[in-house]
């Protein structure tokens, strides 16, 4: 019970350093709070995905890993009512919700960013998403399966619009193909990171099958990003290579190589020992990085086009940061136990 209390404390300050600064600097204060839900959105999403597909490939990381997908993914109702905030003040935040702007854009653009099209699709998305956690949870086993092979093609859909929605759409003027897919790689990545959390701390070894699950979703998200960034580069268009532009000026560009350290260089090279493999320390360690640096993304695309000042907006970063981690871990802890019924019960099925 203790945990769970200290991470409602924890929610409790973040909430009001956030509110406080919703009252002070709102447009610094929601674009902070969007960049946040948008970076814990990614674990639940990743949790659900491969909640679904374990189901269909089971493997000997299904025991390990399964229970915590399951619980993971019972965070998306929370995930969803985080984003009203952004629904509510996307004005203030993205540039296309200035009719300006979107005056300039393309037609099909102007039309698809529309700001009332955007909320419906975004309402679109967490309906569907939350849809399939209850079925997975909820539906009889004789049709888990069908809502597993569906669910993923949705999800694969979905999840990459998504990304364009509340990432990508920053800049207006800026489309990339991989763009959808790097954020769909992005929550698996935070999925295994907050299972592998989830399940490793009582166990004294880590089975090599969940260390290749996770290697397999960072290799996928590497080649992604590395794809995008020879495509855009050698195309030398500005309105593209500015997106990468904007990313290493001034202190971004530290945020730049630490992501490309911590993300991939460094968890990489530690799975490449077998010890490191195999031990529970090293993965957790590797996991802990890992979704704080699924934060740390979603902000780094995000942030930069904005212009706001440094300061107020990383401790408004860090308070948003701890008012939905705090919440959202006292549900996680709640539901952890409800994952291993789950697990239970479709044992008992199979």
């Amino acid at each position: 019970m203790s945990i769970e209390r200290n991470a409602f404390v924890v929610g409790i300050v973040g909430l009001a350093g956030a509110v406080a600064g919703l009252l002070i600097e709102p447009r610094i204060a929601l674009t902070a709070w969007t960049a946040a839900a948008v970076g814990w959105a990614e674990v639940p999403l990743g949790c659900l995905a491969l909640l679904m597909m374990v189901q269909l490939v089971g493997g000997s990381w299904r025991p390990l890993l399964q229970a915590p997908f399951a619980a993971g993914a019972t965070l998306l109702p929370l995930t969803a009512l985080t984003f009203v905030p952004v629904l509510i003040g996307a004005g203030w935040v993205y540039p296309w919700a200035d009719p300006h702007v979107a005056a300039a854009l393309p037609a099909f653009k102007s039309v698809w960013l529309s700001p009332a099209f955007w909320i419906v699709r975004t309402v679109i998305y967490f309906g569907v998403f939350v849809g399939l956690q209850q079925g997975m949870l909820r539906a009889p086993p004789e049709v888990r399966n069908g809502i597993a092979a569906g669910g993923l093609i949705l999800f694969a859909l979905l999840a990459s619009l998504a990304g364009v929605d509340w990432l990508e759409s920053i800049h207006p003027e800026f489309h990339s193909s991989e763009y959808g897919l790097i954020f769909m790689a992005g929550t698996w990545l935070g999925g295994i990171a907050l299972a592998l959390l989830i399940a490793l701390p009582a166990r004294d070894d880590a089975p090599l099958a969940a260390a290749g699950v996770f290697v397999t979703a960072l290799l996928f998200w590497g080649y992604l990003h590395a794809m995008q960034y020879i495509v855009i580069w050698s195309g030398d268009i500005p309105r593209e290579v500015h997106w990468y532009l904007r990313r290493t000026e001034t202190g971004w560009v530290f945020v730049t190589w630490g992501l490309v350290a911590l993300q991939f260089v460094a968890p990489f090279l530690a799975l490449l020992s077998p010890s490191v493999r195999s031990s529970s320390a090293g993965m957790l360690a590797i996991a802990g990085v890992t979704l704080a640096m699924r934060l740390v993304e979603a902000a780094w695309m995000l942030l930069p086009p904005t212009g706001l000042p440094a300061l107020p907006t990383a401790l408004l970063l860090v308070a948003s940061w701890a008012a939905i981690g705090g919440f959202g871990a006292v549900l996680l802890l709640r539901a952890v136990r409800r994952g291993e019924r789950f697990v239970e019960r479709s044992a008992a099925d199979g």
